[in-house]
């Protein structure tokens, strides 16, 4: 029983499956979480160490190196990088692909805990994996007030109200002042007292603890007993008694302040508070966006006067502007396949046969998407948008053979069941060609691997998909709808006009095949021509990573050099928040000096700022233009200032993937000196590589310092150690942390400190009375210490425990590859110093470990491909020569990418790979009807290749011109989030053109010349 009479029979359940299944599609469509980038998962672990007060290089001998040493030894560690800064240390542990990321976090974590003891005390030590979820898609200015008030009210009043969304992971707010109860104790009363800011501190804390004593029974109840030492108000402070009825009032003033200013926070350069919300994996992007902005509006009437919330940041923008463009592409590229049907196959009804895969196939695509965990985003969103010309492709080939047989027989329930039948082989095995070089894309690691696994998936999902459908639904729908009528020629109109250019066509091709098929050499010479052709355009494409788009929105960082102050500091980047407030295109800004965006170790000459951009449709210039107009006024207007631009999305990829920079250069050695000798003998050379932006070399500029070293003879006199000197010292300038004060619901830090006028005045520093402890002998800190003023460096860097200077660059108007080129020229030029190391890293490190595994990948395709071939023809000869066109048509693919400038990048090799997978589906269709020939009726091959010219010229032509249509949208790069697939599309296309011709008569014309055209096949016993 052949398949069509089982579908026959059959025909209701059919109809039900499928009607359900897409139903259940168009079901899901409207409640799967929609996100800009699939759910990425990176092997890197994300320590950071602050609460201390050293300096760079005793943080590495005192934190770093510890902590290095502890997580090195943890199972499937491949790269420790520490960033050590004054107070702060950030480690970034990157693990080897395929890692148990879980289990690697838990490890790490005990590592650090093991350790923890032998750090300074205070440590305030965050241990993250990292992920995208860390980094914000919503980012909101509080504008309009006080900046003590603004972080009350984003702290206290907003955070609550959106940390309860479905789908929120973190709310960080961020401000420049924060509330603090100031104790200021002078240090002359309190020494006349015998007593240290430490010692005041503890009798604070102790007085307004709040202890639960016991319980008691009475009168059928039970009591808690509490002691009612609780502190509500600054008057509460100043009654604490200390010691002989003297109190806190007595010794110091109590006052509300703030903490010690370390950062800044502004907005639209005035002081605000920055609310930041970041997604739980698996969240809904557009719908936690949509709460947040309810919330947003229910609550601003309600705010104080003249304060306002401002979004500065919306990921869900970008969401919608992507799916809205690639809907649009959809929808054009599904439209130009159906005009291309409908020349071919004339009629209406069959043509929306065919047509009605493509919704079918989309619908159903969606709900086994679900089923399997995937989210609408760029890259399945992406795929969806390239399926649209490749699943019409079976619908095409069954309704034309079966169009094509109606035309034959009288019976049409024959004809079509010898149509479905003739082709459920070839049209299986050629959609298995497409399937299959999607397969070794298992072997690709890190952020190219999880990118494209999404769209490789999604794809082959749409395709399998569209193979069913073929050859189930559209035989059945042109059994019940497709007559005589629909199948016989039109005689008038545009329609029969270019029904009678495609005959005339098909027959002027098998005229020309006959002819090109007695000259092989000419064709053999050709083919080797476009081989070197290929070759030389290979060196004129430009070569890049990831491609780049538009997202609406960038980071301006920047730092100042080391040691500067931070209101200097402010100074500076106030002048760069200016050029950005009269950029016309920039509708917002956010700014942090002191912090930045994510998890990172952060001094106060370092920081950010965000800026938001109109929307596309409102400007004239893409985001590089403007990124690049703002580079030139900063870099005028205030040379000191180091600015670097990023976009956010890209920045964040690239952070998680540990390769922030495009160009990196990394040195290692022993002496820190030489190192900085050698990258600031390169720099002038790289800055001149043209294409090479915010060009940093390394070298930081030293921080200022005030060395206290303590006479131990001196402090062993009155009974001190260095230490405890130090302690002392530390407490009166730095603080002492008190307890709280519970004023309503918000709680209040109390710090014991000096007054600014001994803090900050290096004259009356000496004069610090230190109280001995245990002996209360009071002597003055100039007397037992000495200051020396010295320089130290700000920052420093290391890589597997190695020390390491990273000259790091941008790239800007040329390719990755060009610019790497001529980077590697002024290195060779400049040979290293002896015992200095030079690594190439950054992003162009990710692309070549990436384009090394999609040449394999290519290459394990190519031999699937083939050996799904071998099982179809039974041959290795017809494999192989449909094989030969693939490299040859890769020309086509390098020639459209030189001729739009689109670069050779992990997307555009994405399309090479697909390319495969296609062009052998033209070779599968003419050499099969061809052997199907040979088999049925005996006839050698030089008469059944030109037989199956003639025949497979219209489907070959339909299914090309289908899926070049589908893409062209695509290529045509518009709407946002579309330079994601422009190249992969660019590939294609090209790749496309080149190769139907080739399959079309090089693939005949090599078969006759190795088979001979009186070739026959063998007969099976």
């Amino acid at each position: 029983m052949k398949l069509f009479d089982i579908l026959s029979r059959q025909q209701r359940l059919v109809y039900l499956v499928v009607a359900l299944l897409s139903a259940a599609g168009v079901w899901m469509a409207l409640r799967l979480p929609s996100a800009i980038y699939p759910e990425l998962r990176f092997s890197r672990i994300t320590i950071v160490a602050q609460g201390s007060t050293l300096g760079a290089r005793q943080v590495v001998f005192s934190i770093t190196r510890p902590l290095e040493e502890a997580v090195s030894i943890v199972p499937g560690v491949t790269r420790v990088r520490s960033h050590s800064i004054r107070g702060a240390s950030e480690i970034s542990i990157t693990f080897a692909p395929g890692t148990n990321m879980d289990q690697a976090l838990q490890l790490v974590r005990a590592r650090v805990n093991q350790v923890q003891s032998a750090l300074p005390p205070n440590q305030s030590i965050e241990v993250e994996q990292l992920t995208p979820s860390l980094f914000p898609i919503l980012s909101y200015n509080v504008e309009g007030g006080e900046p003590a008030t603004l972080y009350d009210l984003a702290r206290y009043e907003i955070k609550p109200l959106i940390s309860r969304v479905p789908g929120v992971g973190r709310v960080d707010v961020q401000g420049s002042d924060v509330r603090e109860l100031e104790v200021i104790a002078d240090p002359a009363r309190l020494a006349s007292h015998g007593m240290t800011y430490a010692d005041l501190a503890d009798a604070i804390r102790r007085a307004i603890t709040v202890q639960a004593v016991g319980r008691v029974a009475q009168d059928y109840r039970q009591y808690l007993i509490v002691t009612d030492q609780e502190a509500h108000a600054p008057d509460d402070i100043g009654a604490v008694v200390i010691r002989g009825g003297l109190r806190v009032q007595d010794v110091a003033s109590v006052q509300l302040g703030t903490e010690d200013h370390v950062r800044i926070i502004a907005g639209d350069g005035k002081p605000a508070a920055l609310i930041n919300v970041t997604r739980q994996l698996g969240g809904n992007t557009l719908a936690l966006a949509d709460s947040v902005a309810r919330i947003m509006t229910t609550i601003a009437p309600s705010l104080p006067p003249g304060v306002i919330l401002k979004p500065v940041y919306d990921q869900a923008e970008l969401v919608r502007e992507a799916v809205r463009s690639v809907r649009d592409a959809m929808l054009i590229g599904a439209t130009l396949a159906v005009i291309v049907l409908l020349v071919f196959l004339r009629h209406g009804r069959i043509t929306a046969i065919s047509a009605a895969s493509i919704p079918l196939t989309l619908a159903i695509t969606v709900f086994i998407m679900s089923m399997i965990g995937q989210t609408f985003n760029l890259m399945t969103l992406g795929a969806m948008a390239i399926a649209i010309g490749l699943v019409i492709d079976d619908a095409v080939v069954i309704t034309e053979n079966i169009a094509r047989h109606l035309r034959l027989s009288a019976d049409r329930l024959q004809a079509i069941r010898a149509a479905v039948q003739e082709l459920i082989w070839p049209v299986t095995t050629s959609t298995l060609t497409t399937v299959v070089v999607f397969l070794p894309l298992g072997l690709l690691q890190g952020v190219v691997g999880q990118f494209f696994a999404a769209l490789a998936t999604t794809l082959t999902v749409a395709v399998l998909v569209s193979l069913v459908l073929a050859l189930t639904i559209i035989p059945l729908l042109a059994e019940q709808f497709v007559t005589a009528h629909e199948v016989e020629s039109t005689t008038t109109g545009p329609l029969a006009r270019a029904q009678r250019a495609l005959d005339a066509l098909g027959s002027r091709y098998e005229r020309a095949l006959a002819a090109v098929l007695h000259h092989t050499r000419r064709i053999g010479a050709l083919a080797l021509g476009f081989v070197v052709v290929g070759i030389i355009l290979m060196r004129l494409v430009g070569t890049g990573f990831l491609p780049e788009m538009d997202e609406g929105a960038f980071v301006l960082d920047y730092f100042t050099p080391g040691g500067t102050a931070l209101a200097e500091t402010d100074r500076e980047v106030g002048i760069a928040e200016r050029i950005l407030a009269e950029t016309p295109e920039i509708e917002a800004t956010s700014r942090r000096t002191g912090a930045e965006l994510g998890l990172f170790a952060t001094s106060q000459n370092t920081g950010d700022i965000a800026a938001r951009l109109v929307p596309r449709n409102r400007r004239s210039r893409d985001i590089f233009a403007i990124m690049d107009d703002v580079r030139g006024a900063v870099n005028t207007a205030v040379p000191r200032l180091h600015i670097e631009f990023v976009q956010i999305l890209s920045d964040v990829i690239n952070d998680l993937a540990g390769a922030a920079k495009p160009v990196e250069i990394k040195l290692f050695g022993e002496r820190l000196d030489t190192l900085e000798a050698y990258a600031e003998r390169l720099a002038p050379d790289l800055e001149g590589v043209p294409g090479l932006e915010d060009m940093f070399n390394g070298v930081v500029e030293p921080s200022p310092e005030l060395m206290m070293r303590v006479n131990q003879a001196e402090a062993d006199r009155i009974g001190m150690t260095p230490e405890g000197v130090g302690s002392i010292v530390s407490a009166a300038l730095l603080g002492t942390e008190a307890g709280e004060i519970r004023p309503e619901d918000r709680p209040i830090g109390v710090r014991v400190r000096a007054p600014d006028s001994v803090r900050y005045n290096p004259l009356r520093l000496r004069a610090l009375p230190v109280v001995a402890t245990g002996t209360g002998r009071v002597t003055p800190l100039g007397s037992l210490a000495t200051f020396t003023p010295t320089q130290s460096r700000i920052s420093l860097e290391r890589e597997n425990q190695q020390q390491m200077i990273a000259l790091t660059a941008d790239v800007s108007g040329r390719s990755l590859g060009g610019v790497m080129g001529d980077v590697q020229l002024v290195l060779g030029k400049h040979p290293a110093p002896a015992g200095v190391r030079v690594v190439l890293g950054g992003q162009y490190e990710s692309q070549q470990q990436a384009f090394r595994a999609l040449l394999l990948v290519l290459a394990l395709a190519a031999i699937s491909v083939c050996a799904v071939m071998v099982v179809q023809f039974e041959s290795f000869v017809e494999p192989l020569i449909v094989l030969l066109v693939a490299p040859v048509s890769f020309v086509g693919a390098l020639a459209l990418l030189l001729v739009t400038g689109t670069a050779l990048n992990v997307a555009s090799f994405m399309g090479l790979i697909l390319l495969v997978g296609l062009i052998v589906k033209n070779g599968i269709i003419l050499l099969d009807f061809t052997r199907l020939r040979m088999r049925d009726e005996g006839v050698e091959l030089g008469v059944a290749i030109r037989e199956a010219a003639r025949v497979r010229l219209r489907p070959i032509l339909m299914t090309t011109l289908c899926t070049l249509f589908g893409l062209l949208p695509l290529a045509l790069g518009l709407g946002a989030g579309s330079e994601l697939q422009r190249p992969l599309a660019l590939a294609v296309i090209g790749g496309l053109i080149l190769s139907t011709p080739i399959t079309l008569f090089a693939v005949p014309t090599l078969l006759v010349a190795i088979r001979g055209a009186h070739y026959t096949l063998p007969e099976r016993s």
